[in-house]
C-alpha cells in the first residue's frame, strides 16, 4: 500500500504504520513480523472503533486487508503493546515523523489522487485476473477444443476406424494432437486427446491407399489388420467414401 500521513495531524493507515514502523522495528529487535490481519485486531481492541469495512486494499489473490486511520497518539498507544526494544524503535520513528515538513493542503490532496488511482489499477488487474480464471473454467466446463481438432469419438463416427485404430495412426504418421481439459460427467475434470483432423484425414487416405484388403478387414504394416466403416475402393484402387 503506498503511503498516506497527513504530518500536519499526524495520521496514518495501520497497514503503513505496520508495515514501514512496526514491523522493520521488530525485525531489527530480531523479533517475527506480525500478520496484518492479526495488527488490525490489535488496532481495533486498542483504539475501541467499529470495524470500517470501507477501509481495505484487495490482495493479488482477491483476499482484503482491512486498516484503520491512526493518530499520533493512538500509534502510540498500539506501540506500547510491543516489547522495549521494538517499542523504543517505534517512538523513534514517531518523533522522527512529527519533525517532518508538513504537507500542505493542495499537496495532501494531491497525494490522496494518486493513492485512489492507484487503489483503481489495483482494482482493475484483479478484475481481470478474476474474468481470466472465470473464461478458465468456463472452457474447461464446455470441454473447449481448439480451432480444427476433433476429438477420437468425432473421427470414429466420421471417418470409420475405431478408437484404437486411430491412436495407431497418429503415432504412426505423427499427425498433430494434443491435450485439453475436459468434463466428466460426474463433473470431475479430465484430459482428453484432440487431433488435427485435416491432418489426419490426409494420414487416413495415404494409410488406405497403400494398405491391402484382406477378405473384410484391410491390413497396413504400421498398424496391423483394422476394419473400417463407410468405405470403399474404386476402379483405380483408391480409397473413396
Amino acid at each position: 500500500m503506498q503511503n498516506l500521513m497527513n504530518v500536519q495531524y499526524l495520521t496514518m493507515s495501520s497497514l503503513d504504520f505496520l508495515n514501514n514502523i512496526i514491523n522493520p522495528s521488530r525485525e531489527a529487535a530480531g523479533e517475527n513480523p506480525v500478520r496484518p490481519s492479526d495488527f488490525h485486531a490489535r488496532v481495533i481492541d486498542e483504539i475501541g472503533e467499529e470495524l470500517n469495512y470501507e477501509n481495505f486494499v484487495v490482495g493479488k489473490t482477491g483476499h482484503k486487508t482491512y486498516y484503520a486511520m491512526l493518530s499520533m497518539e493512538q500509534m502510540t498507544l498500539v506501540g506500547m503493546r510491543e516489547s522495549k526494544a521494538v517499542l523504543r524503535a517505534v517512538l523513534e520513528k514517531l518523533k522522527e515523523l512529527s519533525h517532518r515538513p508538513q504537507m500542505t493542503q493542495a499537496e495532501l490532496i494531491a497525494a490522496m489522487a494518486e493513492l485512489n488511482v492507484a487503489q483503481e489499477r489495483r482494482l482493475k488487474s484483479v478484475e481481470t485476473q478474476v474474468e481470466q480464471v472465470a473464461e478458465e473454467l468456463d472452457h474447461i466446463k464446455q470441454g473447449t477444443i481448439p480451432e480444427g481438432y476433433q476429438g477420437y469419438s468425432y473421427l470414429q463416427a466420421t471417418y470409420g476406424l475405431s478408437n484404437a485404430k486411430s491412436k495407431q495412426l497418429v503415432m504412426a504418421w505423427s499427425v498433430p494432437y494434443k491435450k485439453v481439459p475436459h468434463v466428466a460427467p460426474g463433473g470431475q475434470v479430465t484430459q482428453m486427446s484432440v487431433v488435427h483432423e485435416n491432418n489426419f484425414v490426409s494420414a487416413l487416405s495415404n494409410m488406405m491407399y497403400e494398405a491391402e484388403q484382406r477378405g473384410t478387414q484391410w491390413y497396413h504394416p504400421k498398424i496391423g489388420r483394422f476394419s473400417i466403416a463407410g468405405w470403399e475402393v474404386d476402379g483405380n484402387n483408391r480409397f473413396v467414401e
